[in-house]
């Protein structure tokens, strides 16, 4: 199969739920803003027609963008037509938190920099995503008296619609696809053109989107720089949090017991903390002894609060190599001390042989068509709660040996198993499910 071919197949297979994802570089829309791939492809969707040139699409997304996706630099001219009176509407990702002890839903309009508006009761009542980490969408705002003080609200929230993917039309699909082609097809949703890549490496970029499919999924990839270990994770999934090294807090990662809000652990599919070698925690041993407990059990206690969470955990760190392997063999030694503790390691389900995936090159990205983002995005989010009644893949024969072993195998073997939808009975099981998913742990116990 070459690239023409795989692109017809992939039309002919998923009609208007791809986009052209070299169309989509091309446009170079995100050197204008800075948004989320499927935030940007969601963009080129609306305006993009077989009439049009790249010139005209590229002007009619960036005139919506201008309009309707201000700049921070833009905030106070926002403001200023919000206080004189005008109704505008903002694209953004807004989000919801509930002010128990004033009676009060906060709206956070992060152009603007407003972690404190308002946001109408009937907008929840039709949103109630609004509250469960956020969406990007088109909301209408006014400038309204609050008692003695003013206030901005949001009145009207259309969400930006992702494309749904129905699982049985999933599963229908990839019987006309090899597994190979398969892995072909997620490539080229992530960004990747598969052919720049040879089977082995190909087999490991995937292997990134283990944690967003299975839920607490935690894992480790361990990579030079320049590889695009973070990529994904921030523009595929709004499920996913990214955070780019720095410190962090208690409060930030679990709960903030000033203002009662749950912590990143509690509100996303998946917790990656990128630039992992040069993260400072502050209060690393309280961190710490609720990391262990949440990677082993999947809850954490804060005061007397236990939260449970399903989000996983992935850390991104850069190495050193040294003829195309890591310098140290002790590679766990580039993260912060907490992460050399043994205990606390094994609780982690694998690591991705990062070193083992080039550096990213302008020849690597996609040529072709792929699933828009949006659209995987949410196929990815379904994966991890569908029941199997609806989705019989996610099998794995039964393990024995180290309790741990079993259990980190099993649940990536189960994230493989939905991926590429293939169940212990399938021929290709064992090499494309079962033997990664052993290699992952493996690195774990060897580190």
């Amino acid at each position: 199969m070459n690239s023409e071919e795989l692109d017809q197949k992939i039309c002919a297979t998923f009609g208007d739920l791809v986009i052209d994802k070299a169309l989509v570089r091309a446009l170079k829309i995100r050197d204008k803003r800075t948004i989320p791939s499927f935030v940007e492809e969601w963009l080129i969707s609306r305006f993009q027609r077989p009439d049009k040139s790249n010139a005209e699409i590229y002007q009619d997304v960036t005139a919506f963008m201008s309009k309707h996706l201000p700049s921070k630099t833009e905030k106070e001219r926002i403001k200023h037509q919000l206080q004189s009176g005008e109704s505008l509407v903002i694209l953004d990702r807004f989000d919801v938190r509930i002010d128990i002890k004033n009676n009060r839903k906060l709206l956070n309009i992060p152009c603007l920099e407003e972690p404190n508006a308002r946001v109408a009761n009937e907008v929840i009542d039709k949103n109630p995503i609004l509250l469960e980490g956020g969406q990007w969408g088109a909301g209408r705002l006014i400038y309204r008296a609050e008692g003695k003080n003013y206030v901005i609200e949001m009145i009207e929230f259309n969400p930006m619609q992702s494309g749904k993917v129905r699982l049985e039309q999933l599963i229908k699909a990839r019987e006309q696809f090899s597994t190979r082609e398969w892995i072909y097809l997620l490539l080229r949703t992530m960004g990747y053109e598969p052919f720049a890549y040879n089977e082995a490496q190909q087999n490991n970029l995937i292997l990134r989107l283990l944690p967003l499919v299975q839920n607490n999924l935690n894992m480790m990839e361990l990579a030079p720089k320049g590889t695009g270990k973070s990529f994904i994770y921030s523009n595929l999934s709004r499920y996913v949090w990214l955070n780019s090294g720095g410190a962090l807090t208690q409060a930030q990662l679990f709960k903030n017991m000033n203002t009662k809000e749950i912590g990143l652990m509690g509100r996303y599919d998946l917790l990656v903390l990128d630039e992992g070698q040069s993260i400072n925690f502050k209060g690393a041993d309280d961190i710490h002894a609720k990391f262990k407990d949440y990677l082993e059990s999947g809850h954490y206690s804060v005061g007397n609060d236990k939260i449970t969470s399903e989000c996983g955990l992935m850390i991104l760190a850069n190495i050193d190599l040294y003829d195309n392997a890591p310098r140290q063999s002790d590679y766990i030694r580039h993260l912060p001390e907490m992460f050399h503790d043994s205990a606390l390691m094994d609780r982690f389900h694998g690591i991705i042989a990062g070193w083992e995936i080039p550096r990213f090159m302008t020849e690597s990205a996609a040529l072709g068509v792929g699933m828009k983002a949006d659209v995987f995005g949410e196929y990815l989010h379904q994966l991890r709660i569908v029941s199997h009644v609806e989705f019989p893949f996610g099998e794995c024969p039964n393990l024995k040996g180290d309790n741990r072993d079993v259990k980190a195998v099993t649940r990536i073997a189960t994230a493989l198993s939905k991926l590429l939808l293939l169940n212990p009975d399938h021929p290709d099981y064992e090499t494309y499910v079962l033997n990664p998913a052993k290699a992952l742990r493996q690195r774990v116990r060897s580190h």
